[in-house]
């Protein structure tokens, strides 16, 4: 399905594949790191655009964040809660060391420039 860019739309682009549909928000974010509760604050209105979507079976709302620096980060929107995910959709088991090895990786692609960590 296509969609025109516009800020009434509640997603960005759907994936629809092996019985799935994901509903996908893109964003940019200010910062490299920040915990699941300042992301919600930050995107609060894509995050309540992609609730009210119907999520129950293989319907699944997604948020993915990216950064000036390239990092991507990818949430997946519960009715009540974000969880990070993996580029895969499986839950990280600890987002800090992912999101800092994915920095690492991309700071190693760019030789002679730094990242700046901001917290």
């Amino acid at each position: 399905m296509s969609f025109v860019k516009n800020r009434e739309n509640r997603c960005d682009f759907m994936i629809v594949g092996n019985g799935d549909l994901v509903f996908v928000q893109v964003r940019k974010a200010r910062r490299v790191i920040s915990t699941l509760e300042e992301m919600e604050r930050e995107f609060c209105e894509p995050v309540m655009r992609l609730r009210s979507f119907p999520s129950s079976g293989p319907v699944t709302r997604e948020l993915w964040t990216y950064t000036r620096y390239r990092i991507w980060r990818f949430f997946r929107i519960d009715d009540t809660t974000i969880v990070e995910i993996c580029h895969d959709g499986k839950p990280l088991k600890n987002p800090f060391i992912e999101v800092v090895r994915t920095r690492r990786a991309v700071g190693a692609k760019k030789p002679g420039s730094a990242l700046v960590m901001v917290s």
